[in-house]
């Protein structure tokens, strides 16, 4: 991906998936924030679809990459509807800002256990969460961003299976974009979510521009670079998003960012910002 994408791709990348969250927080009061997600999920996948058709590239063709593709999927679908729920309740900076700070600490905690323990300290840190938002609902907001970023976890830890290695990126992406796509409308349902809605215009272009950046953000990071770099993450995505996603929610919101979103989006990027000669690193790494 190093050679397939520059700093001008590197920010287009970031600025791509940071549209995203401002965009659900922005339909969030006429749209329910699952019923984004199913939408999202299923319109872009319709967008892959038809690239592949254009391009004769065979996603549907069984092969081993079937059982840890479906695995992905569910990890992905899971991932989008934490975090868009968390969006809805929190806006997008701070969940933003939360679930990469609680994905940078797995990050830490998986570098000193092995695969075993690795999985069950988030498993463990899950449970914990779940139960404290049980107990004080005011956290909810901030257990479900924190999910997400577990789930973001499990999806690199799917990600590294051997059996994805030669798998071309639209049918790597076709695999998470149909695990969201079959699974969200059902949760958003089983939710209780309202599908009867008349939402006002600036929830249709927010919705518009949510498929969009998703499509983009998915071509940047999964579709153009070349196999060998696919699993590669932008370090610059985990540095660069907190800070990206404030300033457009300031800049769409009209309204000021608070202080210690600010301050903590700085300390993102402090953390995150690659070394000289390391632009690049798994977000695992």
């Amino acid at each position: 991906m190093a050679t397939t994408l520059g700093p001008r791709g590197e920010f287009a990348a970031v600025l791509a998936w940071s549209v995203q969250p401002v965009a659900v927080a922005l339909a969030a009061p006429a749209v329910p924030p699952l019923l984004q997600a199913t939408l999202t999920a299923t319109l872009s996948l319709l967008v892959l679809w038809i690239w592949t058709r254009w391009r004769d590239i065979g996603v549907f063709a069984q092969d081993a990459t079937l059982a840890p593709g479906m695995r992905l999927g569910l990890l992905f679908s899971l991932r989008m509807a934490l975090l868009y729920a968390a969006v809805a309740r929190l806006g997008a900076a701070a969940a933003v800002e939360c679930s990469i700070a609680v994905l940078w600490l797995v990050a830490v905690v998986a570098r000193r256990v092995d695969g075993r323990r690795r999985l069950a300290v988030v498993a463990l840190a899950g449970l914990a969460l779940g139960l404290l938002a049980r107990q004080r609902p005011g956290l909810g907001g901030l257990s479900l961003a924190a999910l997400a970023a577990l789930a973001w976890a499990g999806q690199e830890w799917a990600a590294e299976d051997r059996r994805l290695q030669g798998c071309g990126g639209e049918k790597f992406v076709f695999y998470q974009l149909i695990g969201a796509a079959v699974t969200l409308p059902v949760v958003s349902v089983v939710a209780g979510e309202n599908w009867l809605i008349d939402p006002p215009s600036a929830a249709w272009w927010a919705l518009l521009a949510q498929i969009g950046a998703c499509v983009l953000a998915f071509a940047l990071l999964w579709i153009a670079p070349p196999p060998a770099r696919r699993r590669q993450r932008l370090r610059a995505l985990l540095a660069l998003a907190p800070t990206v996603t404030l300033a457009l929610q300031g800049l769409l919101g009209r309204a000021a960012p608070p202080a210690q979103w600010g301050a903590a989006a700085l300390l993102l990027a402090a953390a995150g910002w690659p070394r000289r000669g390391r632009a690049l690193t798994r977000v695992s790494e």
